[in-house]
């Protein structure tokens, strides 16, 4: 059954006394919806990974889930309905709600050796802030390992070159940091193809170290020649041939009077890296499958075959099978390429490296700028830990540089961090205001061509400046310029 009632309290009341029987019915079906909408928070609470708690005006504890329980080690039954000042001295949530604001994913340690994300707000009745809640995720193993990472800097950095030279020798793929089961898995690939002679076909977003891999397929390789590299991308389409192949003497107007050996030629015996595969301009594409196929070439201006045995690796961060579709890749270089193909996993696939990643690099700039860094701030672990990294580890390294440069005492801490790292206010007013209905690939395309445009201006369009700002190679700029609708000026 169903009441709608249109009547004040004191209509409601005689209508009640007047009809008990009504109003036990009444009573009945408000106190089954109540049991309901209790059982189903119940569920909720027990369900999820983070730690609630709900207090009311006057700071008691109302609400404290599974949780909680296990993160604080405090029992519900001790904590609900007494007053949460006597179990916490540092109080986000109590402020959050005096404050009428809200927080989200920031930084707490809400008591000693206990550091958490939190995100909380004030309950809100007709207007009236009638208590708060606040959902906290555990990072206390995080930090821990900061911590202890930070407490072993000195013993690491006198064994460091002891430990460089002993996994020089025995294992070539150490300089690749990090044990996320994605980058493992990476490595793994790379080092059972390493010994062979196939083609490898490097895939992954700029920044994520396809160079790196391919200097360590190399080394393991144990071929004799030595590892050259061309960026397919930062060669013109008119000297490509010239540098890829060489040239004869006075082959064309402007040549060097002896003739010139080009990259494939160097690289006989040893490892060429293909990079940003997908910018090599599609007449070079027919002249490297055939090249691929007779294992021979010809100078510029020549008319005798040379013949080369090099192991190819080719990278790229480019949708090769769209290319296909679009006539702009050749299908037959295609599958000469990808006989092994490895995917190199982004930043943001990889969070749990973060820390090592960081300690890494923090040791090598403090090292090379002479600086006396030993230990890195949690809140700066968490701020890292929590960015989405779209320049991956080029850009993580960039910053740790930065920060290393910029820092002033032993601690490195969120001081000197880009301002694009800030929290942003993620308040139900600020996303009211700003009418955030945005999807989410919308928002970031749009940040990033303003980014893009706002870069492009501060270097006078010049565009090999530009992307050396942005931390991208120059022929991913263009990529993008033209992806988003940037005119070249």
């Amino acid at each position: 059954m169903s009441h709608h009632f249109h009547l004040n309290r004191e209509e409601l009341q005689d209508y009640c006394m007047n009809q008990p029987e009504k109003m036990i019915e009444a009573y009945e079906e408000l106190f089954a919806q109540y049991r309901i909408q209790q059982a189903r928070l119940n569920a909720l609470l027990e369900t999820v990974n983070e730690a609630i708690c709900i207090i009311d005006e006057s700071d008691t504890v109302v609400v404290w889930n599974p949780c909680a329980e296990y993160l604080y080690g405090i029992a519900a039954t001790d904590i609900i309905n007494k007053p949460i000042e006597r179990f916490f001295s540092n109080l986000m949530l109590t402020k959050v709600m005096k404050e009428r604001r809200t927080v989200h994913e920031q930084y707490h340690t809400p008591c000693p050796d206990t550091h958490v994300l939190i995100n909380a707000m004030p309950v809100k009745l007709a207007g009236q802030v009638i208590g708060g809640v606040c959902a906290e995720r555990d990072i206390t193993e995080v930090v821990r390992l900061n911590q202890k990472l930070s407490k072993t800097h000195e013993e690491v950095e006198s064994l460091k070159l002891e430990i460089d030279k002993i996994n020089a020798q025995t294992d070539c793929f150490s300089p690749i940091y990090g044990h996320s089961v994605a980058i493992r898995e990476a490595i793994s690939i790379a080092r059972r193809v390493a010994t062979t002679n196939v083609p490898v076909l490097l895939r992954g977003e700029s920044g994520t170290g396809k160079e790196l891999f391919s200097k360590a397929i190399h080394d393991a390789s144990q071929r004799e020649g030595i590892f050259v590299a061309i960026n397919c991308g930062a060669i013109s389409a008119s000297l490509f041939e010239s540098e890829l192949f060489g040239y004869e003497p006075g082959a064309f107007t402007g040549a060097d009077r002896k003739g010139k050996i080009g990259l494939l030629e160097q690289a006989n015996g040893g490892t060429l890296l293909l990079d940003e595969l997908g910018d090599m301009p599609k007449e070079m594409q027919v002249k490297l499958l055939r090249t691929l196929q007779d294992k021979s070439f010809y100078r510029v201006g020549g008319n005798k075959p040379i013949y080369v045995d090099v192991r190819i690796i080719a990278a790229t961060h480019r949708n090769l099978e769209e290319m296909i579709g679009k006539g702009e890749f050749r299908e037959d270089l295609y599958y000469r390429l990808n006989v092994v193909s490895i995917s190199l996993p982004s930043l943001r696939d990889r969070l749990d490296d973060i820390p090592e990643l960081v300690h890494k690099g923090v040791q090598y700039y403090d090292t090379i700028h002479n600086k006396k860094i030993s230990k890195v701030d949690p809140a700066l672990m968490a701020a890292l830990i929590q960015y989405s990294w779209p320049g991956n580890i080029r850009e993580l390294f960039n910053v740790l540089e930065r920060l290393v440069i910029l820092a002033d005492s032993s601690i490195l801490n969120l001081t000197n961090l880009p301002s694009h790292f800030k929290q942003p206010d993620f308040s139900l007013d600020h996303l009211e205001k700003h009418k955030m209905d945005a999807n989410l690939s919308d928002v970031t395309v749009t940040i990033e061509k303003e980014m893009i445009t706002m870069v492009l201006v501060e270097e006078k369009f010049n565009k090999a400046a530009a992307a050396k700002k942005l931390g991208i190679p120059r022929s991913t700029l263009y990529y993008k310029m033209q992806k988003l609708g940037l005119k070249c000026q």
